[in-house]
């Protein structure tokens, strides 16, 4: 293989790092912005009243105002000044990252791994893990997100450095992509696309390492003699398995298509003690992802009938491919709960795709009204028995284990609302429901309620005060949209009655017919400015003289060689 030059040593970078003199080794975290999602909350929380109807016209035009004095008088925004973040701290952060590795096993941590020992062989991916693992610690997560997209900056895009290490830590960042951060600039996809690229930089969708690759990579633990190693055979599934849910989530193509290989890798990752689920991760969202594309390529048929029952063949052959994968799987494997959430989601797909709750947009335009097959009750019944499934075994988890889902879990969550809420009102409208008979059916505002307690007991934002908090963590804020979905929920079923709205080809209509909470612009206001991937660490506008001279000097913003100079020696 050829590799690249090797990188200086890390002890030469040790005069230009932040290090402190005493025995006890620390890095500066350079002065940001302080972040304010607040006015995210409050968007979020507004989506739901514009489009679901949650308040008359008096707190609206009282809303308006607040709006115009919002934009007005912008609140000078604060820094958060440099810190230092200690050795022992970083060892905390480590160890927070191992409890939630579960939910996305595709890179993994030695046990006797330490700080030390990741800055000397992995620095960019231990990077990658504090700076997730610091999520909880809002303002220290905004100085390492700050780090890391400065690092990646330069390292990976400026130089165009490719190696397993930058790889790992891409998909560590995305496993764990904070969402809800800023909601409406999206910047996954384009770290994904980014680690598709090392992909196939790195050779990984090759069937044996490259010997002879035009470009200068460094190939340090890709290979096991004329094999890929297990490590980077994990990273080529992990990142299928990203981008393919992803993609699924947000209607997004998935630009690294599933091949024979990946068969080939699971199955000798099934026999590794540190990795035998991943396999069945993999298999799993492939077959959602075959779900997907089938509906999203099937044609409608010229008899109506004939539409029918191709829909009732491929539902078949999905459910017996899970059904196969059931049978074959352990019941360790099948008991971990990521692997838990993942095969309930798949059945759900099953129904869920074919019944339309899945298409972007709902309304079916692509159809032709005089072809669209009717709803099957059968397929309703069975969808709605499914859902109950996810949510009771979702609520049966440990508290503790929400706090650890990756972006696929909470997407699979999210997916699952949607699919019950179209779900409660298709039924309704199909079997001649009224509110009550609804409820008694569907318990979707039980599984909101009881989600809301969880995650207000596990989020660490207090919400007992009157405005919304400044800083809110991810828990807080799916408390706080749930809410917000189980208040409009319960104000359209109330609103149901027999005949009281149509069905139209699959689709309820009407009082039942929900809207998207997110893109509503008239609301752009209140999101903060877009994310850049490398800036200024700090608002000239907002600093003050003491601030700037606090972090003029460059050698506080290092991190970067900080961690392979001198965690490295310890």
């Amino acid at each position: 293989m050829r590799t690249r030059n090797a990188r200086p040593s890390a002890t030469s970078s040790i005069g230009s790092t932040p290090i402190s003199a005493r025995s006890e080794f620390s890095l500066n975290l350079p002065t940001v912005s302080s972040p304010d999602t607040r006015k995210d909350v409050m968007a979020l929380h507004d989506h739901h009243k514009d489009f679901f109807g949650d308040e008359d016209s008096a707190d609206l035009g009282q809303r308006h105002s607040s709006e115009e004095s919002h934009q007005i008088a912008q609140p000078r925004q604060s820094l958060i000044e440099q810190r230092k973040l200690s050795l022992k701290e970083a060892e905390e952060l480590l160890a927070l990252y191992r409890k939630r590795a579960s939910s996305f096993p595709f890179v993994y941590i030695l046990e006797n791994a330490t700080v030390s020992s990741l800055a000397r062989t992995s620095p960019f991916l231990l990077l990658a893990v504090l700076t997730s693992a610091s999520i909880g610690d809002l303002p220290l997560y905004h100085q390492m997100n700050h780090e890391y997209r400065r690092v990646l900056s330069s390292k990976v895009i400026v130089e165009g450095r490719k190696s397993l290490d930058y790889l790992q830590g891409l998909l560590v960042y995305i496993a764990w992509y904070p969402h809800h951060v800023n909601p409406k600039n999206n910047q996954s996809f384009m770290y994904m696309n980014l680690a598709i690229s090392l992909v196939a930089d790195l050779g990984l969708d090759q069937d044996k390492p490259i010997t002879v690759n035009f470009n200068d990579i460094d190939t340090r633990g890709l290979a096991e003699g004329n094999d890929f190693s297990k490590a980077a055979k994990r990273v080529y599934l992990g990142c299928y398995y990203l981008s393919s849910s992803l993609s699924q989530g947000f209607q997004k193509p998935n630009n690294l298509h599933y091949r024979n290989l990946m068969d080939t890798h699971g199955e000798v990752l099934m026999l590794d003690k540190y990795s035998p689920e991943i396999y069945s991760l993999v298999k799993l969202q492939r077959l959602t992802e075959k779900i997907s594309e089938w509906n999203a390529l099937k044609q409608p048929a010229s008899d109506s009938q004939m539409d029918a029952l191709n829909s009732e063949v491929s539902i078949q052959i999905f459910l017996n491919e899970l059904l196969e994968w059931r049978n074959s799987t352990s019941d360790l494997i099948k008991n971990s709960p990521c692997i838990g959430l993942a095969e309930r989601f798949t059945e759900i797909t099953v129904y869920s795709y074919q019944l339309g709750f899945l298409r972007r947009p709902y309304r079916d335009q692509l159809r032709s009204s005089a072809v669209a097959e009717p709803a099957n009750s059968l397929h309703l019944n069975h969808c709605l028995a499914a859902c109950k499934r996810f949510f009771e075994y979702l609520l049966s988890l440990p508290e503790t284990s929400y706090s650890g889902f990756s972006v696929v879990q909470w997407a699979q969550m999210v997916q699952v609302i949607v699919v019950i809420s179209r779900l409660s009102f298709l039924m309704a409208a199909k079997m001649g429901w009224d509110a009550g008979t609804t409820r008694a059916n569907i318990p979707f505002a039980m599984y909101l309620d009881a989600l809301c307690y969880r995650f207000q007991h596990l989020s660490s934002t207090p919400s007992d005060g009157v405005d919304p908090p400044k800083n809110p963590d991810v828990l807080y804020i799916f408390m706080m949209v749930l809410g917000s979905v189980k208040k409009s929920y319960e104000r359209r079923v109330s609103n149901i009655k027999p005949d009281f709205f149509a069905v139209d080809h699959g689709n309820a209509i009407g009082v039942a017919r929900g809207h998207c909470p997110v893109m509503d612009p008239s609301l752009s206001i209140y999101f903060g400015t877009p994310d850049s991937t490398y800036g200024s660490s700090f608002d000239t506008d907002v600093s003050t003289a003491a601030s700037l001279t606090a972090i003029s000097n460059p050698l506080y913003h290092d991190l970067w060689a900080t961690m392979t100079g001198s965690w490295a020696e310890e």
